[in-house]
């Protein structure tokens, strides 16, 4: 069974780390559209286009049924509640933010007519179709910060001191590079997370590590970043080398 689970931490100037979030997360409807396309050879035909390379941040969550767990919750939705605008992130991050396409799929119940992005439901409805529009991301570092593995792959995400100051983040979402393999990426959500809100502010930074795969093969496998995260602090903050 596919899985995920993520570290939220805050890192301060001086080393010191405090663990935000230490928990599972749920894998959307993106993810499972894209093994289809892998196997019925609908999609693109390029391995890297079904890993990481994208993640939104938001100040909302997605209104899934709270008395449901996260393995049983609708995993259809495909983006943020409240993802950041450009401005959101701040003038000094040092992100590399890009306008992409967000993908996701669209049903229709009038023939045809009119098309609704799909939320919440696993139901398809009279015809489905490829849609999206333009939204803001941010990069996951190709090479530096993504891992990949037989079964599973890591990625690492840091919102630094001066990224996103003066927001409540509640929500984190991870995106496949360009799985229908379209001309531009065309990123899908593959993996979401909510939780308390976290105010950020520009004495710490927001480091996520995050794991999707095979997950829970034995008892430990969960609960573990096989990810050098101390470099990545050590990286953050020289003055604790």
């Amino acid at each position: 069974m596919i899985k995920g689970h993520i570290t939220v931490c805050k890192v301060y100037s001086d080393g010191t780390k405090e663990t935000v979030l230490d928990r599972a997360n749920l894998i959307t409807a993106g993810l499972g559209s894209s093994f289809l396309d892998i196997q019925q050879n609908g999609g693109s035909p390029h391995i890297e286009d079904y890993t990481p390379r994208y993640f939104q941040v938001g100040t909302s969550t997605v209104d899934y049924d709270s008395g449901l767990t996260f393995e049983t919750a609708s995993s259809t939705f495909y983006q943020l509640s409240s993802p950041f605008s450009w401005e959101d992130y701040g003038e000094d991050t040092t992100l590399d933010l890009v306008e992409r396409y967000r993908g996701f799929n669209a049903s229709t119940e009038d023939a045809g007519v009119t098309y609704e992005e799909m939320y919440l439901t696993s139901a398809l409805l009279s015809a489905v179709t490829f849609s999206g529009e333009d939204q803001y991301f941010g990069e996951v570092t190709a090479g530096k910060v993504t891992k990949y593995f037989t079964d599973s792959f890591e990625s690492q995400i840091v919102l630094d001191e001066n990224s996103g100051n003066g927001k409540s983040i509640t929500e984190l979402g991870l995106f496949a590079k360009n799985p229908k393999g379209f001309n531009q990426d065309s990123p899908l959500l593959m993996a979401y997370r909510s939780f308390a809100a976290v105010d950020k502010t520009a004495e710490f930074s927001l480091v996520v590590n995050w794991t999707i795969g095979f997950l829970g093969l034995n008892n430990a496998v969960d609960d573990h970043y096989t990810g050098d995260f101390e470099n990545a602090v050590t990286d953050l903050h020289p003055i604790i080398r």
